[in-house]
Order: C-alpha cells, then structure tokens, then sequence
C-alpha cells in the first residue's frame, strides 16, 4: 500500500470514529450509504474515461499528436494544448486519464500542463454558469486577466525544464505497467 492510499485510509478512518462517536452506527451507516452513491455516480465516468483514454492511444497516431502536441509543434503545442483542455468536458476522472494517454503518445510535457491549467481556468463548459452567477462583466474580465497563464505555464515549463518530458513520459508508461501487472496477477 503507498502512502497516499494509507493516508486516505486513515483520514476515513478518523472520521468514522467521529461519526461513530456523534451519532453511532446510524450516523456511521448514512455515511456508508452516501459513499457507495458517490462511488456508483463516479464509476460510470471512470471506466468512460479509461476506455477514451485507451482508446486514443491506440487510435491517435503518434505522428499526429508528436505534429500538433508534441516538441514539433513548437510555440503552437502550450496554445493547441490550452484549447484542447478548454474545451474537454468532465471532471479530473476524465481529462487526467486523457492528459497520461496524449503524453505517452508523443504529448510535450509543457503542453500537457497547459492544457489541465487551461481546464481549471479557462473550462469553456463553465463560461455560462460563471456568467449566469457573476454576470459578463466579471467573466469577461477574469478570462481575459487569466487568459494568459495556461500558455504562459506551458512554455515555461518547456523552457526552463527541458527534457523533462522523456522522464515523465517514461514514469506514466511506468505506472501504468504497474497497474497492468497488477491486474493480471489478480486474474491469475
């Protein structure tokens, strides 16, 4: 077990001693109950985000993503890279599966980073909420104030740490392996 899992585990744990504590098994059970109808509304993304995932790496042609996204795509990577993520829909069950599937397909690692910053701050989805709660003004006036920082974080990634891509690349190949041997070994 890593030291996330154990971490989490503990931090449930806590809190069911806590509900234990303030309300009993009844508090304990309602909070089981609210878990397992999370854990049902979050599986059905999950297992459609694995299955676009897996299937953009092997349907996408690595020249492809290497020309548009890739170390090729030169200045064009971080900006592509941010309207990909802009446009994305889901959560980060769907777009980091996505992001690891582009990366080990030929992806520059700078890009990649523009496009989950460009997720959080740009998310084309969200505009109309945004608009219907804070009016277009605002909207209109934190796009264009953070407009910039999705392109601008990507570049800087592929300037200042060079290289980088190839190590990262390698470690998502890496944990994927590791999760592919493990569910053999179950299967076995």
């Amino acid at each position: 077990m890593n030291k996330t899992t154990m971490g989490m585990a503990t931090a449930a744990l806590i809190l069911i001693i806590i509900a234990f504590i303030q309300g009993g098994f009844l508090l304990v059970s309602r909070g089981f109950i609210i878990a397992g109808e999370k854990f049902i509304g979050v599986f059905l993304i999950l297992i459609i985000a694995f299955i676009v995932a897996g299937f953009v790496s092997i349907l996408v042609p690595q020249k492809l993503v290497s020309r548009w996204l890739g170390k090729e795509a030169g200045w064009k990577g971080p900006f592509l890279g941010s309207l990909l993520g802009a446009m994305v829909p889901g959560g980060p069950f769907f777009f980091y599966p996505l992001m690891a599937a582009l990366t080990v397909s030929g992806a520059n690692v700078g890009t990649m980073i523009s496009f989950v910053a460009a997720k959080t701050l740009w998310n084309f989805a969200r505009l109309p909420v945004e608009i219907a709660f804070v009016g277009v003004e605002l909207t209109v006036i934190r796009f264009l104030i953070t407009f910039p920082i999705p392109i601008l974080a990507g570049t800087a990634v592929d300037i200042f740490l060079p290289g980088f891509a190839d190590k990262i690349r390698d470690d998502i190949k890496r944990l994927q392996l590791k999760r592919t041997q493990k569910c053999g070994d179950k299967i076995d």
